[in-house]
């Protein structure tokens, strides 16, 4: 016998009764424990995606005139 397929987590939610559900998105998740190394890098993804943001709208504005 063939071992079965494995599910996608979509796939799981939809079989899932709405109480189920419900129960299931309240249930808190603990943070994910980084090395400093990846805190340092996602705390530069965010300073470079909020220099691009500004860049962004700096430059829309610029166009209005």
């Amino acid at each position: 016998m063939s071992p079965p397929a494995a599910h996608t987590g979509d796939e799981l939610v939809a079989f899932l009764e709405p109480d189920q559900l419900v129960a299931d998105t309240h249930r808190r998740v603990a943070p994910a424990r980084l090395r400093r190394r990846a805190r340092a890098a996602l705390w530069a993804l965010r300073v470079f995606v909020l220099l691009l943001s500004i860049m962004v709208i700096y430059t829309f504005v610029a166009q209005l005139r």
